[in-house]
């Protein structure tokens, strides 16, 4: 009997599922982000597991690891303050801190430990680097590798499950597999429906010579996205939830294909 440990690099994940990305592409709506449901994936990354091991039979440790900016008591004044700082870029900041932690309550409401959410104190330098997308986590990357390490070690039997798109742990991967356990697979996004400058990071895990192979997210949309009734569309076979079962009867049909169609 063994369990599946799973380790989730969240800030990579957060953007997986932002609007136009590999996720939300695979749903009616690509310009929103995609709803995630953690307690989904968990069951998905379970059965994948189990049908590559079949001792794997429960989950074990789950850790979700991202950063959430601890935002000043005086941060709306910041514009009065600092010329280079405008309240466009406050309301900005603002909704992804709030966008974030909704995203993380709802990995711990699925079980996830959140030790590993760092909540770095805003500074003007950081604003500035954010503004020309150049602030990148190490943080994250860095935990991501140590917790995977630590659980190939102290849990050889185990099946541990990275989820990231980041070649920054491919080293930690290295490391891990197959010197500590052979049990070690990745959850990420598939490299054939990545821009262009992403693909090769994409191509670098999947390529790895795992015994369990990847799990590739978009390829299992339909399983992990929330709503209790969710479907594919008869006609452009995108997926979508409702809230209120179709009839057995009726062809599923998504909204822009429904408006086509009228």
């Amino acid at each position: 009997m063994s369990r599946l440990n799973v380790f989730a690099d969240g800030s990579w994940l957060f953007k997986a599922c932002g609007p136009e990305k590999a996720l939300a592409g695979a749903t009616e709506w690509p310009s929103k982000s995609f709803r995630l449901d953690f307690a989904k994936l968990n069951n998905a990354l379970l059965s994948h597991a189990k049908s590559h091991r079949a001792c794997c039979d429960e989950l074990g440790d789950l850790y979700i690891s991202t950063s959430i900016f601890a935002l000043p008591d005086d941060f709306d004044e910041w514009p009065t303050e600092y010329d280079s700082v405008t309240s466009d870029d406050i309301d900005r900041t603002r909704r992804n801190v709030e966008s974030r932690q909704s995203f993380v309550d709802g990995a711990v409401g699925a079980g996830y430990r959140d030790d590993a959410v760092y909540r770095p104190r805003m500074k003007g330098w950081i604003l500035d680097q954010l503004r020309v997308g150049r602030y990148h986590e190490k943080q994250v990357d860095a935990t991501v590798v140590a917790l995977l390490v630590r659980s190939a070690i102290t849990g050889p039997n185990d099946v541990h499950v990275v989820i990231t798109g980041d070649a920054d742990v491919l080293p930690a991967i290295r490391v891990a597999y197959p010197e500590y356990s052979r049990n070690v697979f990745v959850a990420t996004t598939h490299p054939d429906e990545l821009l262009a400058e992403r693909r090769q990071t994409s191509f670098s895990l999947s390529n790895f010579d795992f015994e369990i192979p990847p799990y590739y997210l978009q390829d299992h949309a339909a399983e992990v996205l929330d709503g209790a009734n969710v479907y594919t569309c008869a006609h452009c076979h995108k997926i979508f939830a409702r809230p209120n079962a179709i009839p057995v009867t009726a062809r599923p049909c998504c909204k822009p294909c429904h408006e086509k169609r009228t």
